[in-house]
């Protein structure tokens, strides 16, 4: 039987957003590795009310085979990015499929579509629903459960999407270090010294001070990262979105802020790889009892992950970095970590990627962004 394309409105309609967000249920039942999300999360990403659809536009599809959900796929169009990096180009993201090439080519061809309807002249992908967001089609790395924020497919998906004329944009890394690992001398030094200066100090996140700290971190994180490949600053609400929506997971013990002179200059975000607790409850839902078996697992959670960390423009090669990442190795292990990954690193970033193989990180994971024109 053929494949039926449908289109569905992920944001207004409740029945197409449950059958949108239930597919990962049924393509990965059994996987050992993929880790299910809280379905509560997953319904607020496609609330017509979070933040990113004030810059952004999409249409969603799922593909139909002999009568039931086989894929889905949605096109994006992202204002913010095509202004920010003055671009042309649409986005893929959420894309989900059985191994079936007939369903991977109608999926994509229906984004295509409409992308280059909408005047664009690349597609992109995938992006859920940004790089502010989760990004990457997993290459490289299936052995390992994916950490949190990160994400997890088939391995069929490259040799599939390639086959559809698409190629790689930019590779993304996943380093994974013991914690034990002893800090490179060099690095130890740098940060002793930076912390002799009377100007230069660290401290911890205050949670009681939470909506202060954000804006902080917030404007720390857009110069810094500004420059960056693919880089979308965030507007205020959607910082302030995706804030509240970590609190609850945060360990304010690995968010770190640098101050040069009394003025925020650098951070680093540090999370619980809540995805080890994710994995108790295995429907997705809080009720009746997966909320005490998540409570329950997050006590025995033994790895982390380094979510974000940057330094402001003007206050690089003062030595920053190196405070934060030997800070942070041993607020780590204080608080019964005993594993990290970092993550994401863009491949031909050297100035993170020479710091991490010195200290004996490995790349386990590479996630690939595509490209096409249309």
């Amino acid at each position: 039987m053929s494949v039926q394309i449908e289109e569905v409105d992920v944001l207004r309609n409740k029945k197409d957003r449950k059958r949108f967000i239930d597919l990962q249920w049924k393509l990965y039942k059994g996987d050992p590795v993929w880790v299910p999300q809280l379905k509560l999360s997953l319904n607020e990403q496609f609330s017509p009310k979070h933040p990113f659809y004030k810059t952004a536009e999409i249409k969603s599809w799922m593909a139909v085979k002999d009568g039931k959900d086989v894929g889905r796929i949605q096109a994006i169009i992202n204002h913010k990015h095509n202004e920010f990096h003055d671009e042309n180009i649409g986005f893929y993201g959420f894309f989900e499929s059985i191994e079936d090439e007939e369903v991977f080519k109608s999926l994509f061809q229906a984004a295509e579509e409409y992308i280059k309807a909408q005047g664009k002249s690349e597609i992109r992908g995938p992006a859920n629903p940004s790089t502010n967001y989760t990004v990457g089609t997993l290459i490289d790395g299936f052995s390992d459960d994916p950490q949190i924020m990160m994400t997890y497919n088939n391995p069929y998906h490259q040799k599939l999407t390639e086959s559809l004329g698409y190629s790689k944009s930019k590779d993304l890394l996943a380093y994974q270090l013991d914690l034990n690992f002893q800090m490179p001398e060099i690095i130890e030094k740098i940060s002793a010294r930076a912390e002799k200066s009377n100007k230069i100090t660290y401290r911890k996140v205050n949670m009681k001070d939470w909506k202060n700290e954000t804006e902080i971190l917030w404007d720390i994180y857009n110069d810094a990262w500004e420059k960056n490949w693919g880089f979308i600053p965030m507007l205020r609400e959607e910082w302030e979105h995706t804030c509240k929506d970590m609190k609850s997971i945060l360990d304010p013990n690995l968010i770190l802020i640098c101050e040069v002179a009394g003025e925020p200059a650098g951070f680093i975000v540090a999370l619980p790889d809540i995805n080890q607790a994710f994995k108790q409850v295995p429907n997705g839902k809080l009720l009746p009892f997966g909320i005490f078996k998540l409570l329950n697992a997050k006590k025995y959670m033994t790895r982390m992950r380094v979510l974000t960390m940057g330094v402001k423009s003007k206050y690089r090669k003062l030595g920053l970095e190196s405070i934060l990442y030997t800070k942070t190795k041993k607020l780590g292990l204080d608080a019964g970590y005993n594993e990290v990954e970092m993550s994401w690193i863009l491949e031909d970033n050297l100035n993170m990627n020479k710091p991490l193989l010195r200290m004996g990180a490995k790349p386990y994971k590479t996630y690939r962004i595509f490209s096409k024109n249309l």
